[in-house]
């Protein structure tokens, strides 16, 4: 039987679904999937008008998200979020716990249940095997897409199933070294925390909470708006996003409400109650007094300690015999009253604590853009004639996942092939590389024995005569020079000396999600030789 050992067979019955509840072509919008970047703010980001920098700030303290749903013309207005149940239970960029640490989903591997035109139910462990029967670039497998399990047999995927869950640890609530939990974890271990920090984005399925659970549709136009409370103490609603800019650093002197303040680093502690930003003064109500005082913003500074903010992520320590204490140990900022800070813990509870009883959790999101945090994934040290590459963080060498033996390259020297570059006990050593043969092009076809998601690449050679320009495709089987150049690529990259040398570069990780292969076309190298030389390819990623 087909796929036996990827498989296993279900009863012939299953969940009634509608074949039309999504539309092949529902959400297709290119541009719109390929410049999604989430929403433009986060709950907590400061801001400022776009036509009025120089005066008063404001932080985003509520995302209002409303979505089109294709797939029924049940619904032709905007949703809310707040009506969109979802498919699965883990999505990209949720929070969990697990024991006493708390990590992000990085990303899912689903299961995928297919029922064939006789009715029979098959199930597919990480979707193995399944191939979209209509191209769908840059979105996972969905509920009611027609895939092919061969050429001729076609199948509508009828149930989606969370595989295996890749998580990118955080912190533990114990404050100690103790080396986290494997990346990859079973779903049924994992509890899903402060849900309601998750985004909806374009190309997700839902359901809608007065539908019937096996009526899903795709999500396509987001509309966004936010709600800012200013410096002044007003709160404005639905803002549109195109009005504001986004501050990432505020001054020194420049406070919001709830922030701990001391004056001139005394030791007194007050809580921001209002700002005048025209006039330069801050009202402050001090601890354990009762008065409030208006005082020149310039005499004071925030507290280094206690510098939290609305939608800050939180951990206490609390005594392991405690019931839910893994649970209750985490927490995330909704509110500040009286000089305390208002907290819900992972566990569904709300309190009021002092800001002495927390520790802040470093957001990484909002830092890995930044020089300061720049990142590029790869450390690499030169040892005698070879080049270390180290795996990046919750990625592994997608190497072990590679079809050899039906690797192919275009334009490639017989004597100085792929394997120079490619294979694990060759491409280490320098003097080993892929060369070019009637001119500087080469096209790499690397297939996989299961779907994977490509995350970033390292590409090296000399710096005379290594690639430059490089395009990437995803399952293009058939495929040769004449039709790498005038098709559209899923990522260009323009590859540096620093890369050459073994620096990561990391991709656009919604275009290679869930590939089965991914087509390496060097368009020039460095220097404009008729030579290209390749001496090592890494491909980073999850499976």
């Amino acid at each position: 039987m087909e796929g036996e050992d990827n498989a296993k067979l279900d009863s012939p019955s299953g969940l009634p679904f509608d074949n039309d509840s999504v539309s092949d072509n529902a959400g297709r919008n290119k541009e719109e999937l390929e410049n999604d970047r989430g929403r433009k703010f986060r709950q907590g980001d400061f801001v400022a008008h776009i036509s009025n920098l120089d005066k008063t700030l404001g932080q985003v303290v509520q995302i209002n998200q409303l979505f089109r749903l294709y797939g029924s013309k049940t619904f032709n207005s905007y949703i809310p979020s707040n009506q969109l149940k979802r498919v699965t239970k883990f999505l990209e960029g949720d929070l969990v716990v697990l024991d006493n640490w708390l990590g992000k989903v990085d990303f899912v591997t689903r299961d995928v249940t297919v029922k064939f035109k006789n009715e029979s139910l098959r199930t597919f462990k990480g979707g193995m095997g399944l191939h979209p029967h209509v191209e769908r670039d840059g979105l996972p497998l969905q509920l009611g897409q027609e895939v092919n399990v061969s050429p001729k047999r076609t199948c509508t995927v009828t149930k989606l199933v969370d595989g295996s869950v890749f998580v990118e640890w955080i912190v533990n609530s114990d404050g100690n070294d103790d080396s986290p939990p494997f990346a990859k974890q079973d779903p049924n271990r994992l509890t899903l925390v402060f849900s309601f920090r998750s985004t909806w984005k374009y190309g997700n399925v839902c359901r809608h909470v007065l539908l019937k659970p096996e009526t899903v549709f795709l999500l396509g136009d987001v509309k966004t708006s936010v709600d800012v409370t200013w410096q002044n103490g007003s709160t404005e609603k639905n803002l549109p996003p195109q009005i504001l800019k986004p501050i990432s650093d505020i001054g020194v002197h420049d406070f919001l409400i709830g922030q701990y303040v001391v004056l001139d680093n005394s030791e007194g502690l007050g809580v921001v109650k209002s700002v005048d930003h025209k006039e330069k003064t801050t009202t402050v109500r001090w601890v354990n007094l009762p008065n409030e005082e208006i005082i020149s913003s310039c005499h004071l500074n925030r507290h280094h300690l206690f510098n939290y903010h609305l939608g800050n992520l939180v951990f206490r320590q609390i005594t392991r015999e405690a019931e839910n204490s893994d649970l209750s140990s985490f927490g995330s900022i909704i509110g500040f009253k009286d000089g305390d800070i208002e907290v819900t813990w992972a566990d569904g509870t709300t309190s009021m604590v002092q800001p002495q009883e927390l520790h802040g959790v470093i957001d990484r999101d909002k830092y890995e853009d930044t020089d300061e945090c720049a990142n590029t994934g790869i450390e690499h040290e030169v040892e005698g004639d070879a080049l270390v590459v180290k795996i990046p963080e919750f990625k592994v060498d997608l190497l072990n996942f590679v079809d050899l033996r039906s690797v192919q390259c275009l334009n490639g020297s017989r004597i100085h092939c792929i394997s120079n570059a490619l294979e694990k006990d060759y491409r280490v050593f320098n003097d080993l590389n892929l060369e070019s043969v009637a001119d500087e092009q080469l096209l790499i076809y690397v297939p996989f024995m299961q779907p994977i998601n490509l995350h970033s690449l390292v590409i090296g050679g000399p710096v005379e005569e290594g690639p430059k320009t490089v395009k990437l495709f995803a399952n293009k089987r058939h495929f040769d020079l004449s039709d790498a150049a005038k098709t559209t690529p899923r990522d260009t990259v323009i590859l540096s000396e620093d890369n050459l040398r073994g620096t990561t570069v990391k991709l656009n990780q919604v275009k290679f999600q869930g590939i089965h292969s991914v087509t390496i076309f060097i368009e020039d190298n460095q220097y404009g030789s008729e030579l290209t030389r390749v001496q090592r390819i890494y491909l980073f990623g999850t499976s």
